[in-house]
């Protein structure tokens, strides 16, 4: 394997017994004219996902691509994700997450294609296919009606329109990556916002890969689960607001919509949950004027009114 190939395919793993076969399988299997590798780093894995990725590399006709680290215990999701990036010594870095797949052989060569014409581009990615519980089905991740669209930090603030197992950005370096991530609790959103501070990215509507929805997974988990839902929704928040305040509040607008939409959804979420102190908390920050129901608007006003 080359020491600087063009793509390095970052995959971080952790207990991903059930998946890693097809997920390593498709990046392998991908048609390229340029050199590159598959960096995939466990973090440090209770169930078979060790003895999986050693067989492939061992078996498979592909399996020298791969450059694998395991962790010797567990750092954690975001730890070990700044661990892989830093990792990758390609061109350009593209994500496929240990429960993902991409079903695209011609995937990376186009990503490729695409940044090596487009130099004011700094991430291009791809829409997916929802796998729940093992079946793949025809729903997109991402709905939209058009066949492209470009996005800058504006955009970025409000929402991640990306799927992480679907893009290929620029290699900007991520020594004090950590640094970035230690602010949130999931990394792609906030990594796709970094880059976006160095030029535009696309996302092209056209599904290349499937991404999974099952038991374990981070988003699955976070749906189902009140605590975890409300902190992904209070990351929300606290991801504009940190961007807003690190680029001078060029972007006040958008944080105050991203304030007052994610606020109205806690604060409801708060009251069937009987979470009185977040739903008085962030009932502060909901416009009346958008509550329909006169019932819910009742309640916001009662909630206001106990936040003095």
């Amino acid at each position: 394997m080359e020491d600087n190939p063009i793509v390095s395919v970052c995959m971080i793993t952790y207990n991903h017994e059930n998946f890693i076969t097809k997920a390593i399988e498709s990046v392998l299997e991908q048609k390229a004219t340029f050199s590159f590798e598959l960096v995939i780093v466990n973090d440090n894995s209770s169930d078979k996902t060790d003895a999986i990725i050693i067989s492939i590399i061992n078996t498979h006709p592909n399996g020298k691509l791969i450059k694998y680290h395991k962790q010797v215990e567990n750092i954690g999701m975001m730890e070990n994700f700044g661990f892989a990036l830093n990792a990758c010594a390609g061109k350009y870095i593209a994500i496929c997450e240990g429960d993902d797949y991409w079903i695209d052989k011609n995937k990376l060569y186009n990503q490729v294609t695409f940044l090596e014409k487009n130099k004011d581009f700094y991430l291009v990615g791809y829409n997916a296919k929802y796998n729940k519980n093992g079946i793949e089905t025809d729903s997109l991740v991402r709905k939209l009606s058009v066949e492209y669209m470009d996005f800058t930090t504006r955009h970025f603030i409000q929402k991640n329109p990306f799927v992480s197992s679907m893009v290929m950005f620029r290699n900007i370096g991520f020594k004090d990556v950590m640094s970035l991530f230690v602010n949130f609790s999931v990394g792609d959103w906030p990594l796709f916002t970094k880059l976006s501070l160095f030029g535009k990215s696309r996302f092209i509507n056209k599904s290349v890969g499937y991404y999974r929805k099952h038991p374990n997974s981070v988003t699955n988990n976070n749906r189902l689960e009140y605590k975890a839902f409300k902190n992904e929704l209070i990351n929300r928040i606290n991801h504009a607001k940190y961007w807003n305040d690190k680029l001078g509040s060029k972007f006040n607008k958008e944080v105050k919509e991203v304030i007052e939409y994610r606020s109205k959804i806690l604060t409801t979420m708060a009251v069937r949950n009987f979470d009185m102190k977040t739903a008085i908390h962030y009932c502060k920050y909901v416009d009346l004027k958008t509550i329909k129901k006169t019932s819910s608007k009742l309640i916001i006003k009662t909630l206001k009114a106990l936040s003095f």
